[in-house]
């Protein structure tokens, strides 16, 4: 089970419409479809938690990180983010977010 820890240049996090969601800006792993994802938002850093037994894991930094207003409100309210892996910044609902 490999920890990948991310660069802040690769991730932002993201809010629309009351969603939370947190965009790696990484090529999308196999399992990304598979249930069983955890996010694990700390003060200091955030986990990405993959399923499986041979899950891969990402971590990346939050303290220092932008995040838009109501980002940690909408992750309690709806217990958890969305992630979305790849795309570039300024593609998909959450673009005009940040």
């Amino acid at each position: 089970m490999p920890n990948v820890s991310l660069d802040p240049k690769l991730v932002r996090y993201e809010l629309s419409k009351g969603v939370a969601a947190v965009r790696l800006f990484i090529e999308q792993p196999a399992e990304a479809s598979m249930d069983g994802w955890y996010l694990v938002p700390r003060s200091v850093i955030c986990m990405i938690i993959g399923p499986g037994p041979d899950r891969t894991d990402y971590v990346f930094p939050r303290l220092g990180m932008p995040i838009p207003p109501g980002w940690e409100e909408a992750v309690a309210a709806r217990g958890g983010a969305t992630v979305i892996f790849g795309g570039i910044e300024d593609s998909g609902p959450f673009a005009a977010s940040v």
